[in-house]
């Protein structure tokens, strides 16, 4: 939790990955924009405390959860509607992909079905703590920056939530913090749901 937290205040930019090298416009490498997005907070905070470059991780949730690049699923919420969320099942750490019925299915595989209605992930984030009482999430709120707040008061219509299952490597202590800037939003702006 502490790599994630180290982004606390750092402005979200959709797409943003903190001005780091490794983007591709077209066929050619390029800077990525600075900033940073909900993805690039989990992927930079993975890249510090497993050492997996954060390039390594698909964008598109469905094939990151297929290949269990950020955990296995957790019983009981791979895929669950908001009221149906037990929230004594959420431990720190435990990457949470937030759903809403019909969202970006042109570019991914909805993450849940129930009924006629298909759920595709349009933000995510970690559980910073679950104390009992409320669970507190560390995500890049778009339109805003990564910050903590209730799970509570985050837009979703259905939960996916994996959990790293790997033992952890912690950075040497002379090891620098990651580069800089992140950020998110609890609802989507009408821009971001087009992701």
């Amino acid at each position: 939790m502490r790599a994630a937290e180290t982004y606390l205040g750092q402005p979200y930019v959709f797409g943003g990955r903190a001005g780091r090298p490794g983007c591709r416009e077209g066929k050619r490498r390029v800077r990525c924009p600075g900033g940073i997005d909900c993805q690039s907070l989990i992927f930079f905070s993975y890249e510090t405390v497993l050492g997996r470059a954060w390039t390594r991780y698909s964008v598109l949730p469905s094939v990151s959860i297929q290949r269990g690049e950020l955990g296995q699923p957790v019983a009981g919420l791979a895929g669950v509607l908001r009221d149906d969320v037990d929230h004594t099942l959420l431990r720190r750490g435990d990457v949470l992909f937030f759903l809403l019925d019909g969202y970006n299915l042109d570019a991914d595989k909805p993450l849940f079905e129930h009924g006629q209605a298909k759920y595709g992930t349009w933000h995510t984030g970690l559980v910073h703590c679950n104390d009992g009482s409320a669970v507190h999430v560390i995500h890049a709120k778009p339109g805003d920056q990564v910050t903590i707040e209730p799970l509570a008061a985050i837009a979703f219509d259905a939960l996916y939530v994996v959990r790293l299952t790997e033992p952890v490597r912690l950075p040497a202590a002379s090891s620098s913090s990651p580069a800089a800037s992140p950020s998110g939003s609890s609802a989507p702006a009408a821009a971001d749901r087009r992701r």
